[in-house]
C-alpha cells in the first residue's frame, strides 16, 4: 500500500480514536503553514479572523487561506502577512481593550513574535481525519478536562508535561508549537471567544503533529486513557467491612 495512504489512514485512526476517547465536539483540526497553496484544497472565499477559520475546520471545512484573506493580527502572529492598513498595537488597546496602553500592547506583540514561524504566506486547515496535506499541528478544542487528558497522555511515556502557555489562540496553538515543538495551551481571550463563538467553557490546545501517535498510543496505557486506576481498589481496601476496626 502507498505511503500516503497508510499516512491518510493513520490521521483518520487517530482521529477517531481521540474524538471517541474525549468524546470531542467536532474533529481535531489539522493545521499546516506553507509557501503554496496546496492544489486540492479549495481556497477560503471571505475575510475572516483565523478564530472563526479553526471553528470552520472544527465542524468539518477542509480549506486553505491567504495571509491577506486574515483580517485580524493572526496573520501577522503567524508570519503568513500582516492585515493592509491595520494598527494591531492601537486595536489592543482601543478596540479590544485587552492591554491598558501602547506600551503594553508592544510588550505583548514581542511575546507574540518570539514564536512566529516563517514558513510561507499560507495556512491549510481540515478536520484530522481528512487532511490530504501533512499537518505541522492538531488543535483540539474542549473542556479543561478533556484538554488534561491529551497533556497527561503525551506525557505518559516520557513522564515530562512539555507545554507552552501563549495568547492569542493563533499564537498559542499554532505559532508557539511550530517555533518550540511544545503543546501550546491557550485560554482563548475575550477577543478569541467573541468572533469564534467558543463556550464559556471551552480552551484549547495545539499539539506537534510528530507527537500525536504517542498520544494515541498511550491510550490503552494509561488511566488519561482507558486504562483503570488501581488507586481506588487499594482505597477501598483500606476502609472496614463492618464498624469495627
Amino acid at each position: 500500500m502507498p505511503e500516503q495512504v497508510d499516512e491518510q489512514q493513520g490521521k483518520a485512526f487517530c482521529s477517531a480514536s481521540l474524538k471517541e476517547l474525549l468524546e470531542l465536539d467536532g474533529s481535531p483540526v489539522a493545521v499546516a503553514i506553507m509557501p503554496e497553496p496546496p492544489r486540492d484544497l479549495k481556497k477560503w472565499r471571505r475575510k475572516a479572523t483565523l478564530c472563526i477559520m479553526i471553528q470552520s475546520a472544527r465542524m468539518g471545512v477542509a480549506f486553505c487561506c491567504s495571509g491577506a484573506d486574515v483580517i485580524c493580527g493572526g496573520g501577522e502572529h503567524l508570519g503568513i502577512g500582516r492585515p493592509h492598513g491595520q494598527d494591531i498595537e492601537g486595536s489592543l488597546v482601543e478596540v479590544e481593550k485587552l492591554v491598558a496602553s501602547q506600551d503594553a500592547a508592544l510588550r505583548r506583540l514581542a511575546q507574540v513574535k518570539r514564536v512566529t514561524p516563517d514558513q510561507g504566506g499560507y495556512i491549510a486547515f481540515a478536520p484530522l481525519e481528512r487532511a490530504s496535506f501533512r499537518p505541522q499541528v492538531i488543535i483540539f478544542v474542549g473542556t479543561p478536562f478533556q484538554m488534561s487528558r491529551i497533556i497527561h497522555l503525551d506525557a505518559f511515556e516520557t513522564g515530562e508535561m512539555d507545554t507552552v502557555h501563549g495568547e492569542p489562540l493563533c499564537s498559542g496553538v499554532i505559532a508557539a508549537p511550530i517555533t518550540t515543538g511544545k503543546i501550546g495551551i491557550s485560554l482563548l481571550d475575550m477577543t478569541c471567544r467573541a468572533f469564534g463563538r467558543y463556550r464559556a467553557e471551552e480552551m484549547a490546545v495545539g499539539v506537534p503533529y510528530s507527537r500525536l501517535m504517542r498520544i494515541v498510543n498511550s491510550i490503552e496505557l494509561s488511566s488519561s486513557g482507558n486504562a483503570r486506576p488501581d488507586f481506588l481498589r487499594r482505597l477501598l481496601a483500606r476502609i472496614p467491612t463492618s464498624g469495627k476496626e
